[in-house]
């Protein structure tokens, strides 16, 4: 052998050694494990130099990483190869490639788009999202920490979390309250201590939360004070307690929310009319009735829900009429109300709304078709998947991944690349939930 030959011999066993790929591999993964991505992929691209014909594993991988850096395309694609080289699907990669892209738009520069990445997150379940919850949970914006709270509450982790607990202190109204509501609702009696801090917060709806998370955790607290906020001097303070009245309920507080419904403020008058519905007691259909009549849209809509809720039947000729009102959300709340008494014609309606003008008509529209009639939802939602407006295709994901199951995975890969970033956020939940559904029935 020439001495050119042995120096291509040798180079060609140093290229294609698979200790060299065992070590690409192993740095990459401990790179990605700190969450160096760039450098995990430039290791993963090495690696597959290395070993040309590539390797299930690497193509894994490098399809989490490529999730992470916020590249849905490339990520999928190294799916594909993976599940090609694998022969057979992997829901558990896939469920981690959309953990992989919630990571990174919950990095994202704007506020609701973080919002929507951190609400997405409860669609995953518990399983492995717990380090980008807790990066939610002290966010710079008060509103994506609260709906980090929300998303903790969904997934039974509230109790568990200690920026949760700490959250009872945050400097942002919205913030504490919404601390407060998630303890309680954790029924966790260590919390106990932690909420009694809220019955001395300056802030009075604070105050009306935390008794409502004492009562949820079984702690002896009167209803008595949040009777008499439902007279209070702000409607603000009016509003809360009779949502809390209702959510609680409690017979003897149905007085003061059949007054409520007369209250001279119509956002109260809205919270009263929707509490009603939570009441669940059919005593209160005929007052109900009566707030189909309400001047306002507001009140009409919420009273239209409630008596579907409470499955009214006769409320079915007034809600009827009502598919007729002038307003919008009014004629859509009283087509859902009618499908849940079983007139199922009137998911008509939800049809001739999704062609509405208005996109936030449109998206409740696709909304209630997905709640009340799931055997029609996914048709319905795939006519909304190209919709110009991305609150109505961010409305047809969540149709699709509630109501669509195997069969919707293929349209929520092509949202996932959307070029709206808030539509992949819940492409991305959807996704890996049911991707989560297969694995855990694999396993």
């Amino acid at each position: 052998m020439n001495l050119r030959a042995f120096i291509l011999s040798a180079l060609c066993l140093t290229v294609f050694s698979p200790s060299v790929f065992a070590n690409d591999l192993h740095d990459a993964k401990a790179a990605l494990e700190r969450r160096d991505y760039e450098s995990a992929l430039k290791l993963l691209d090495n690696a597959l130099k290395t070993m040309p014909k590539g390797q299930a594993a690497v193509y894994e991988m490098r399809a989490v990483t490529q999730a992470h850096r916020g590249r849905a395309d490339e990520a999928l694609a190294d799916y594909d190869q993976a599940v090609k080289l694998a022969t057979g699907e992997q829901p558990d990669l896939l469920r981690r490639i959309a953990i992989g892209v919630l990571s990174a738009l919950l990095a994202h520069d704007q506020e609701f788009v973080r919002g929507a990445a951190v609400t997405a997150l409860a669609d995953l379940g518990p399983r492995g999202i717990q380090s980008p919850l807790n990066a939610a949970l002290r966010d710079r914006s008060p509103r994506v920490r609260s709906l980090a709270i929300q998303t903790a509450s969904r997934l039974g982790l509230a109790a568990s979390l200690p920026a949760v607990r700490e959250a009872v202190k945050d400097p942002d109204a919205s913030v504490r309250l919404a601390a407060l509501a998630t303890l309680g609702l954790s029924k966790a009696p260590a919390v106990v201590p932690i909420v009694k801090q809220g019955l001395r917060d300056h802030d009075p709806l604070a105050q009306l939360v935390a008794r409502e998370a004492l009562i949820l955790l079984k702690q002896p607290e009167s209803l008595q004070p949040l009777i008499a906020a439902t007279r209070d001097f702000s409607p603000a303070v009016r509003g809360v307690a009779v949502g809390i009245l209702g959510r609680l309920k409690e017979p003897s507080a149905l007085p003061a929310l059949s007054l409520s419904l007369h209250d001279p403020d119509p956002s109260v008058r809205s919270f009263a009319a929707g509490a009603l519905g939570d009441m669940g007691s059919a005593a209160a259909i005929p007052e109900l009735l009566e707030a189909m009549t309400d001047e306002n849209p507001y009140v009409r809509n919420f009273a239209a829900a409630s008596l579907g809720r409470l499955r009214a039947k006769e409320a079915i000729h007034a809600l009827w009429e009502a598919v007729k009102d002038p307003d919008t959300l009014v004629r859509l709340a009283a087509a859902e109300a009618l499908v849940r008494l079983g007139e199922g014609q009137a998911a008509l309606i939800f049809r001739e709304l999704a062609k509405d003008p208005d996109y936030g008509i449109r998206s409740a529209a696709v909304g209630a078709m997905g709640r009340v009639a799931p055997a029609g939802a996914m048709t319905f939602a795939l006519e909304s998947l190209d919709d110009p407006a991305p609150r109505v295709r961010v409305a047809a994901v969540q149709a699709l991944g509630k109501a669509g199951g195997k069969a919707a995975i293929p349209y929520l890969r092509r949202a996932l690349l959307d070029k709206d970033p808030t539509v992949r956020a819940f492409a991305a939940g959807h996704l890996g939930a049911l991707a989560g559904e297969k694995s855990s029935h694999a396993s």
